[in-house]
């Protein structure tokens, strides 16, 4: 009898790990990736036309690119990914003068609201 129950143990078992069936109920952990310079919207609305080159940088860090062939133009990318897909993305293209001056500013980090201050 004891026999039997074993065997009948093992059958169960062994037929249970040959299951078709996936486990989606158990979500793998996906890791938030964040690349690129952080582009905060109170610094962003702190750029001003006529800031230097160091000012600038000292703000927003180092760009992402400077482009050899265009050197009056740098270019700042945000980008947070989970799971292969894109949850935020921001991108800020600042272009200077030939004195190094900042005369224009654009991309989809100018158009968000500022964040308000707390203390």
């Amino acid at each position: 009898m004891k026999k039997i129950y074993c065997l009948l143990a093992v059958a169960v078992l062994g037929l249970s790990a040959c299951s078709t069936a996936k486990l989606t109920q158990i979500p793998s952990y996906k890791l938030k990736i964040i690349q690129g310079n952080e582009l905060d919207q109170n610094v962003v609305n702190s750029l001003q036309p006529g800031m230097s080159r160091e000012q600038v940088q000292m703000l927003l860090g180092t760009p992402l690119l400077r482009d050899p062939f265009h050197a009056n133009r740098w270019d700042y990318l945000f980008v947070i990914t989970r799971a292969n897909e894109i949850q935020e993305e921001k991108k800020l293209t600042l272009y200077f003068d030939a004195n190094g001056k900042l005369i224009h500013a654009e991309g989809d980090a100018l158009t968000a609201q500022p964040v308000p201050v707390t203390e």
